[in-house]
């Protein structure tokens, strides 16, 4: 499988190919695997089940089993994409014009079209795979979250409705679950705050404690202003959302938020990563 990544990487046209790619290949062997399995179950239902609703004539189980792979298979594309950037960490000294000469490789190859889109100033490489990461995470994270929604729906609404009664039974949810969830969802917003103020606060603490030079310190700097700013509208939007109704606040709002502290922790990992190379010595060469 990671042959196949290979040989479709060295045609990719596009960063986007070339990145998810990369990472898929660098990913964990258990979470390729995870992936592998989740994809064949996934075409497994939709094929036994299109046969087995056909001759049935019922096709509710089928979408309620389709529903559930699904969800597996978006946690298995998720795991591997974030799994994926532990590549980037050997991959780094070829990307960044800063660590040219600092660090050896480490073994990773790094295909023409990685440098050709990614390479360059070290806050540049990390602000492309930071605004890619954070698209990714969220159409992943925004899928999961309206297929988990709609398959709690379809479960509770039962396999025979007429569309008005379809209609009335998601008014109805929504309503129940803007009632019930009012208080989970403030107390779980709160939480996630919390979360991403610890982030923001141990990255900006760890990163450059011991920096020496003027090139990493301005590093420094300017990953720390990047991550105040992604920090800054991650607040904002929870104290938006707790105003909101929760419905809006789970479909839409949390999404983005979890997608910011995910794609946030990934950028001060790599970034740190990068700041301890740059502080190597130039004749720390892998012999």
């Amino acid at each position: 499988m990671r042959r196949v990544a290979w040989g479709l990487q060295a045609r990719c046209d596009s960063s986007w190919c070339c990145l998810i790619l990369f990472l898929f290949s660098n990913s964990t062997r258990d979470a390729r695997r995870f992936f592998g399995i989740s994809l064949l179950g996934l075409i497994a239902t939709v094929g036994i089940g299109s046969v087995v609703g056909s001759v049935v004539g019922n096709y509710y189980a089928v979408f309620v089993a389709f529903g559930v792979m699904f969800i597996i298979f978006l946690i298995a594309l998720l795991t591997a994409f974030i799994t994926g950037f532990r590549g980037f960490v050997n991959a780094l000294p070829t990307l960044i014009e800063e660590l040219r000469g600092r660090a050896p490789l480490g073994g990773t190859e790094v295909p023409p079209c990685l440098t050709r889109y990614f390479g360059g100033r070290a806050t540049e490489v990390l602000g492309r795979l930071y605004s890619r990461s954070l698209i990714i995470t969220f159409i992943a994270i925004f899928i999961l979250i309206i297929m988990s929604g709609g398959l709690a729906l379809w479960l509770m609404i039962g396999p025979s409705l007429s569309l008005n009664e379809l209609m009335y039974a998601i008014s109805l949810f929504i309503k129940e679950v803007s009632t019930a969830l009012g208080t989970s969802v403030d107390i779980a917003l709160g939480v996630l705050g919390v979360v991403v103020t610890v982030v923001f606060s141990l990255g900006s603490l760890l990163i450059g404690s011991d920096a020496a030079g003027i090139e990493v310190l301005g590093m420094v700097r300017d990953v720390r202003f990047h991550s105040l700013t992604w920090f800054s509208i991650a607040i904002i939007l929870i104290i938006v959302s707790i105003m909101l109704p929760p419905t809006i606040s789970i479909v839409l709002i949390a999404p983005i938020i979890l997608t910011i502290t995910i794609s946030l922790t990934t950028y001060l990992t790599l970034a740190t990563t990068v700041i301890e190379h740059m502080q190597l010595p130039r004749s720390n060469q892998g012999d």
